[in-house]
C-alpha cells in the first residue's frame, strides 16, 4: 500500500458525493444532546469492551459529528483524534467538542481522506482504529479498509461496520445514485417517502420501535443518509474477514446487521504485539 497515488483529500472525494456535513449539522444541532453522547460512549464500550480505550490513542475514520471522538476523548482515550473529508463535519465536530466541554490537547480533528495515505503517515499508528459506517462511502472501500488497517499499531484494534451485501443491495445503489440527481424539494419529498417505507420494514424486521436509535443516532437523520449515502458499496461478512486476515488481522468480534441491508460490525486484531508473543 504504497502512498505514490495520494492526493487531497478534496480531489479524492467524488462530484457526486452526498452532502454528508449538511446532513451531520443538522443532527448537532437538532438532535444531539449529553443523553445521545452518553449512548455514543455505550455503544462503544460495548462493541470494544470496559476500559478498552483508556490510555489509548483512538482514530475515528470518518468522524461526522465529531460524537464517538468525544466520547473516546470521555472514555479515558490518551489521544483521541477524528479524520474526515468534509470540511464541514470537521468545524461542527469541533463546534460539538467545545459545547460538551471536550476540547484539549488530547482531543483533535483532522480535514483528510482515509484514502490519503501521506495525511495518514502523519498521524502515526493507533491503538484502536474506529471507522463505522464511513468506509463504504469512500468509493473506494477496500483501499479505504486497507489504509484504515495500516493505521492500527501492532496488536491493536480495527473497528469496522460495512454495510451488508444482501440480494436487494444494487437496487439501493440505483436508488442512492438517483436522489443525488434530484433537486432538494425531490430529495425532501423522496427523503419522507422512504421514512414511512423503512419505518415500517424495520418495525416488521426488529420487532422495534425504529424511533429508539441505537448509538444515539436518529431515525430521521439516518434515513436521510441511507436514502442518499453516495458512494455506496457493501460486503459480506465472508469477504470482508478474508480481505483483512491476507494483511495478517484476525477476526475477534462480528455483530450482524439487525437488518439484511444494514452495517455488519466487526472487531479485528493487528497482527504484531504481545499478543503474538512478539
Amino acid at each position: 500500500m504504497g502512498d505514490g497515488m495520494a492526493m487531497s483529500a478534496r480531489s479524492r472525494a467524488p462530484r457526486n458525493r452526498f452532502d454528508f456535513g449538511r446532513n451531520w449539522e443538522d443532527f448537532s444541532l437538532q438532535v444531539l444532546d449529553e443523553d445521545r453522547l452518553a449512548e455514543a460512549q455505550r455503544s462503544l464500550e460495548a462493541l470494544l469492551g470496559a476500559d478498552a480505550l483508556r490510555g489509548r490513542r483512538f482514530l475515528d475514520v470518518g468522524c461526522g459529528t465529531g460524537m464517538f471522538t468525544i466520547a473516546a476523548a470521555r472514555l479515558g482515550a490518551s489521544e483521541a483524534v477524528g479524520l474526515d473529508v468534509d470540511a464541514r463535519c470537521v468545524a461542527v465536530a469541533r463546534r460539538n467538542a467545545e459545547r460538551f466541554g471536550a476540547a484539549g490537547p488530547a482531543l483533535r480533528f483532522v480535514e483528510a481522506s482515509v484514502l490519503d495515505g501521506e495525511a495518514l503517515a502523519r498521524l502515526g499508528r493507533f491503538d484502536v482504529v474506529y471507522a463505522w459506517g464511513s468506509l463504504h462511502h469512500t468509493g473506494r472501500m477496500y483501499e479505504a479498509m486497507d489504509r484504515a488497517a495500516a493505521g492500527a499499531a501492532p496488536g491493536g484494534v480495527l473497528a469496522l461496520a460495512i454495510y451488508n451485501r444482501h440480494v436487494t443491495s444494487p437496487a439501493w445503489h440505483g436508488v442512492k445514485r438517483f436522489y443525488q440527481a434530484l433537486g432538494p424539494g425531490a430529495r425532501q419529498l423522496m427523503a419522507g417517502t422512504f421514512a414511512v417505507i423503512l419505518f415500517a420494514a424495520k418495525l416488521l424486521v426488529t420487532r422495534r420501535n425504529p424511533l429508539k436509535k441505537r448509538r444515539g443516532m436518529s431515525f430521521m437523520v439516518d434515513v436521510v443518509d441511507w436514502v442518499g449515502g453516495y458512494p455506496y458499496e457493501y460486503a459480506s461478512r465472508e469477504e470482508v474477514e478474508s480481505h483483512l486476515r491476507a494483511s495478517g488481522f484476525t477476526p475477534e468480534r462480528f455483530v450482524a446487521a439487525p437488518v439484511p441491508t444494514g452495517c455488519n460490525e466487526y472487531v479485528f486484531r493487528a497482527p504484531g504485539g504481545q499478543r503474538d508473543g512478539k
